[in-house]
């Protein structure tokens, strides 16, 4: 989430998404503008739960979703899927804030100015067509840089130039063995592991960044402060930390549930 101009903006909606809001006390009928970075299934499978729910128990009077190709299909699935239920629950409700829900396109150039704020997009490199975000507020001249799931590559860098926050993937990272309840029963997804000997580099590993990857991308930009998200089960975090904090100068915060952070 992020409050811009007294703006509630959610980037992506994936697993859990609805009850993350909930255990934040954030209301979900303020949130009327959603950017999805790409559509992989860890960053949109919410998002139907969060259509109705920031509807019929927030009431939420509209809604735009900013995406790739395939935003408007997704869209149009919760029409095709719902349409009954959306009809039945519009008897129930004072609002209608399912029906109208807009979609627009966001494609390599993208860029809106909004009510106190602008957004520009810039495409990264994962195994799917996916977006970085940048959010400038006018008044307090703040910003901050979404990368969404990326490989490391210039362009970001230059993107995020003198960013206040760049919120930075950092998928690929060492398992913390300690972390692990039971080594033999919890699959850790050794396949985003840094550091795992013979590492097949065409694996996820290669579509996403590590701690060293952020804090280079990070100090080649000049931000301020670096948060490292995207964080799988059982990683090191500390290790996270130290690595990127090795090559970047700056504040570096590893992602937390329900962390706040303040340009």
């Amino acid at each position: 989430m992020i409050d811009v101009a007294d703006d509630m903006v959610m980037i992506d909606c994936g697993p859990k998404t609805v009850y993350g809001l909930m255990d934040a006390d954030v209301d979900m009928g303020e949130i009327e503008t959603l950017f999805f970075t790409h559509h992989h299934m860890d960053h949109n499978a919410s998002f139907f739960h969060f259509a109705f729910t920031s509807w019929t128990e927030a009431g939420r009077g509209s809604l735009t979703v900013y995406g790739p190709d395939g935003t408007d299909r997704l869209v149009d699935a919760l029409y095709d899927v719902y349409t009954e239920d959306i009809e039945y629950r519009k008897d129930i409700y004072p609002t209608d804030g399912i029906s109208g829900i807009e979609t627009e396109l966001v494609t390599d150039g993208f860029s809106r100015q909004m009510d106190g704020w602008d957004i520009d997009a810039l495409p990264v490199e994962h195994s799917i067509e996916t977006y970085a975000y940048r959010f400038e507020e006018h008044e307090t001249g703040s910003s901050i840089v979404f990368s969404g799931d990326t490989r490391k590559i210039p362009s970001l860098a230059e993107f995020a130039e003198d960013a206040d926050i760049l919120i930075q993937d950092c998928n690929t990272a060492p398992v913390d063995e300690d972390r692990v309840p039971n080594a033999d029963e919890q699959f850790v997804w050794p396949q985003h592991a840094a550091g795992e000997e013979g590492l097949d580099r065409s694996t996820l590993t290669a579509n996403h960044c590590d701690a060293t990857d952020a804090g280079e991308i990070a100090q080649d930009a000049g931000v301020q402060t670096l948060v490292l998200t995207h964080i799988m089960p059982y990683r090191d975090l500390d290790a996270m930390q130290r690595d990127a904090e090795s090559v970047f100068d700056g504040d570096v915060v590893v992602a937390e549930d329900g962390l706040t952070l303040t340009p």
